[in-house]
Order: structure tokens, then sequence, then C-alpha cells
């Protein structure tokens, strides 16, 4: 009998039945049956590796695989398996430092589902991306510090897998991947953690970031995953009210959808759908003009003709620190002082001039408040989105044919208006089955069409006839206001609930704490950097001074208007860039990945 504190080799073989042990010796014996079959198949091959880089050796560690058996081949290949008992533990020797200090207690681990939520300031996204800061990395730090990995399996987050035995695929599954600078109120992952700590959770927030907070952890099946469970997804969007108000009527825009309204007999139309917004811009350049009356008036009527123009191109190079950024207006020269510059009869304006009247121009922003009848026309607009419908224009790469752009909206709300910091937000609830690129996920494509379409006066109609078969140039909104509001999980928990007695996964329960979180941690960084950056405003600047007639399909032509639009630039504006931008996945895409 074979003493178990004997440190030979023989006491440390994995059990398989395909292999013979030798008491004495220690030496594994190949059964016959297993023998022939291995000599069968090398003589019906034998000159297998010739010509191929090959080797013997090569050949014989292939013969030693299919007379051990895959599972212990690997294992004694690569000396990657540990022992299952403890008395094992002690014969192989050493603590998990290497120098016998006592190897740590395995704990059982259970499969749950964690309920998280974020402010994504600061991170380069949900998913792990070495050296990158992420969600995630941080998470796994706090799940080992508070115990709930055991450090064992903390040199990397693919250890926490489905076996302790051997090292395989991550368990890790995230319900939604969110993108940089992207928060969520509510998102899950699902992976075994060690739970038995009653106060776990206490324990793994003490180790985190203020930024990222864990709500719950929820016991679940063994195959639950977060990702293939999740029914649905809710985001909320939001956005300042005045990104809805016209045009400055001096913008190439805006000249360009009044031209082409009394080229089609639309003129009356065309002006009685913006009608709500009358004087407002007349009232402003009036303010304007009080304001900078010490400013030549011939001046100040030039800087005002390419205020659109060039204003968010010089907010936008302050923003960014760069002294290389091109205004696109060779009537404007930067770095003349606040004066008129007159070379050959062309008068040029000082950056200081810009940088006052953008201000101006921000300042009464902040006082608009969105009127009764223009935000039923954004809700309107948000609701033709619901059912099902194509949405390849809201995305990249997907065609009109291609089954996977149709998508179903459950319901998009617009809620009432809140005044936030003197400024007046519009919050944008929207709840769908799944979204692809750019469609809501970072830049809403969704967001950015009913913006350019009730903003210059356009029937919302062209919204559903962007779903049609046609190639639809639509912008992305600013990423700013968007975050994840939390995750569906209705079809899982009722049978959860029904055939297995586990908790349901449902963050209502932290209402509570969610509510304070969002209001703290997302909201207040999301105010605060539309007020340093004015992102919003630089997004309909660039709308309404693009030089092109890429968007004349917003005024009274309709799609016809893209005839005008060549195949190259076409092809371009699939790929238009508003805002500094980042990769993101189609969640389609990055299925199989985010499924372990």
């Amino acid at each position: 009998m074979t003493d178990t504190n004997d440190s030979s080799e023989a006491s440390l073989l994995p059990p398989d039945s395909s292999l013979a042990t030798n008491a004495f010796t220690g030496d594994q014996t190949v059964p016959p049956s297993s023998y022939s079959q291995g000599t069968k198949n090398s003589r019906a091959r034998p000159h297998n590796n010739r010509g191929r880089g090959g080797s013997s050796s090569s050949s014989c560690s292939k013969r030693k695989k299919q007379d051990q058996g895959r599972t212990a081949y690997k294992r004694n290949r690569d000396s990657k398996w540990e022992p299952r008992n403890a008395e094992a533990v002690s014969v192989k020797g050493g603590g998990e430092d290497g120098e016998g200090g006592g190897k740590e207690e395995r704990r059982p681990k259970k499969k749950v589902a964690v309920l998280i939520g974020y402010c994504g300031t600061g991170y380069r996204g949900m998913q792990l991306n070495p050296p990158h800061k992420s969600i995630e990395g941080d998470l796994f730090e706090a799940f080992v510090q508070a115990g709930a990995i055991s450090k064992a399996n903390s040199d990397d987050p693919k250890k926490v897998s489905s076996s302790h035995f051997y090292i395989a695929l991550s368990s890790l599954v995230r319900c939604a991947r969110t993108d940089k600078g992207v928060h969520a109120a509510g998102n899950a992952i699902s992976l075994k953690l060690i739970i038995e700590d009653p106060d776990i959770v206490q324990k793994i927030n003490s180790h985190l970031p203020e930024q990222i907070r864990v709500w719950g952890i929820v016991r679940t099946v063994g195959s639950f995953s977060s990702y293939q469970q999740c029914d649905s997804r809710r985001y909320e969007y939001l956005v300042p009210s005045h990104c809805f108000l016209p045009p400055h009527p001096k913008s190439y825009l805006a000249k360009v959808c009044s031209k082409v309204a009394e080229g089609e007999g639309d003129l009356e139309g065309f002006l009685k759908r913006n009608e709500e917004c009358d004087g407002w811009w007349e009232e402003v350049n009036k303010k304007i003009y009080q304001q900078l009356g010490d400013v030549d008036k011939e001046v100040l009527d030039k800087a005002l003709e390419y205020e659109v123009k060039s204003g968010a191109a010089i907010e936008h190079k302050e923003r960014m620190g760069s002294q290389e950024e091109a205004v696109d207006n060779p009537d404007i020269d930067l770095n003349v002082p606040l004066a008129e510059d007159a070379i050959g009869g062309e008068i040029n304006v000082g950056a200081r001039l810009w940088r006052k009247i953008g201000a101006v121009y921000r300042a009464e922003k902040k006082t608009y408040r969105i009127s009764p009848q223009r935000l039923q026309k954004v809700r309107e607009g948000f609701k033709s989105y619901e059912g099902t419908h194509n949405f390849h224009n809201f995305t990249i790469q997907k065609t009109f044919k291609d089954p996977s752009s149709k998508r179903f909206i459950k319901s998009f709300e617009v809620l009432d208006p809140v005044i936030i910091n003197n400024t007046e937000w519009l919050s944008l609830r929207v709840h769908g089955q799944s979204f692809m690129m750019h469609q809501i996920r970072r830049e809403g494509k969704m967001v950015g069409m009913v913006i350019m379409v009730v903003r210059t006066g356009c029937p919302l109609e062209r919204i559903k006839e962007a779903c049609g078969p046609r190639v639809v140039p639509i912008p992305k909104a600013p990423s700013l206001g968007l975050l994840l509001e939390s995750p569906v999980f209705d079809a899982y928990n009722r049978k959860a609930e029904r055939d297995f007695q586990k908790e349901p996964i449902d963050f209502s329960k932290h209402a509570k704490e969610i509510g304070a979180f969002r209001d703290k941690m997302i909201y207040t960084k999301l105010f605060e950097e539309e007020e340093r950056a004015h992102v919003y405003t630089q997004f309909v600047h660039f709308i309404d001074s693009y030089r092109s007639p890429l968007f004349h399909y917003l005024s009274s032509a309709g799609l016809k208007a893209l005839d005008e639009v060549g195949e190259e630039q076409g092809a371009r504006a699939m790929g238009l860039q508003l805002l500094p931008d980042n990769e993101s996945e189609d969640e389609d895409a990055v299925k199989s990945a985010e499924a372990g």
C-alpha cells in the first residue's frame, strides 16, 4: 500500500483509466489495446511529418498523446494539473508562494450575477483592455482583495473559470459592453465567485473607487450568462433642449433649407414647422449688438455672418489645447487682435471677438426653454422608432438586405424637461431588445436623426424614410449624455423562480442607492463636462456649417436631394466623425467573445 505522505511520483499521478502505474517504479504502462491502435496509426502514415519541418520527436509526441488520451497528455506535458486532496498538496510541497508557507484554503465558488453601476469618466470602457484602465480591471482587483476570488487565481481574470482543475477560458460574461466614457446606472456580469461571506458586497465596495459600485450579488443557475439571458436593455440619453433650436439664419444649412423650400413651393410649410421659434435668433443678435457696441458695425456684421462656421472651430481649438487646429474659412485670421484688418478689401476678425460672440450665444442658449409644441414634435420623432424597423442607416457596414439590420424598439420616451445649472435638459428613455454599433450606444444616430429633423423643420416622415432601402448619411450625436440604465432579465427570472427557486435579477430593489449614485457620480460629471467643453454646441455648429449636399435631404426636397451626392462622397459620409471618436463594437460582433 502506498503511503499518501510519500513524495514519490506515483502518489502524484492523475487518475486515468487508460493508464496503468507500476507501484514500485512509478512508470506508466500503456494498455495493449491502446498500444496496438497507436502502432496501427503510425504504420498507416510512416512519413507524416516529412517535408513539413517535423521530426521523429514530434511524431512520438503525437503517438504519446493518442496513447495516453488528451487529458493525461496535457497534464503531464505542461505540469499544470493540481492534486485534488490535501494530502497530495502537502506531498507536492510548498505554499502558494512556492516556499512551503501553506497553500490557500480552497473554498467553493458559485455562479452569480453581479449587479453594478459606474461612471465611465476616466476609463477606457467596460471590458478589460490592458494596459488601459477599465471597469472590469478595477472590479477584478476588488474581488480578489475582498476574497471573492482566490489569490491563486488573481494573476489573471481568465483564471476565474468553471473548473479550478484546469485553466480554461474566462467565465466572466458582461451583459452590455460600454465604451470609453459611457456610464451605467445598472449593468450585470456573470461569473463564479466565493460568496460565503455575508458581507461580501460591502467588502468589495470598500476596495472600489467611488465611481464604481456593486449593488448586489445574486445566485444563479450554473448555465446562466448575463449576455445570453438578457431580454432587453434600457438606455437613457440626456440632451440640452437648445439642440432643437433651428439653425442660425446665417448658417449654410438654414440658407439651403429656406432656398429649397421656396424652390419646391413649400416655403409656407417650412416656416410653419418652425413657427414656435420665430424671432429667437433675431432677439439674440440684438443683444450681441448691444453688448458689443464698441466694435465697428461692419466688423460685427462680418463676425455674425461667419459665426456658425468658425465659432465652433475656435471653441474646439481651445478645448483641445491645440495650436494646429485650422478653421475652414480663408477670410478669418485667428491671430488678429480685436479690431478690423482690411487686406485687399477683406475684413478679418480677431479670435477674441469670436469668443465674445460665442459666449453670448451660449449664455442665451442656456435661457432657452422648449415650447410645448416643439416638445411634442420631439416626442413624436422618437416615438416613430418604436416597433421593428430596418436600421441599416443607423449603423455601419450593414445593408438594407442584411437581416441583422432589423431591430425591435419597445419604447422611446421623452420625459418632461428639467433645469440643471440654468440649462434645460431632456431625458430620452429607450427600451430595446438589442442595439447595433452607433445606433444608441456611444454616439447615437437615432438621437442625431431626430435632432436634425426637428431643428431644420423637416417633416417627421423623413425618420421612417431613413429606415428604407436608400442609403442616408446620419450624424452621430455626442456620447456625453448616454448611460445604460439597466438590463432586463424577465424570461430568466420567471424560469429561475419557477423551476429552480432562485432569486430574480432585479435592479429595482436597489433603486434608492442607484438613484443617489446616478445623481452624484453620473449626472453631475455629465453637466460639468458640457459646461466646460460645450459638446452639444459644437455638434450643431458642425451640422449647420457642413458645406456639402450630404444633409440636403433634410430640406423640402427630401431624399431625392441625395442624387447630388457623389458615390465617393457618400461612402465617406458613412464613416463621418463629428467629434473625437473611439473604437466601438457591434453587440452581435462581440457576442461570441462576451459569451466566453
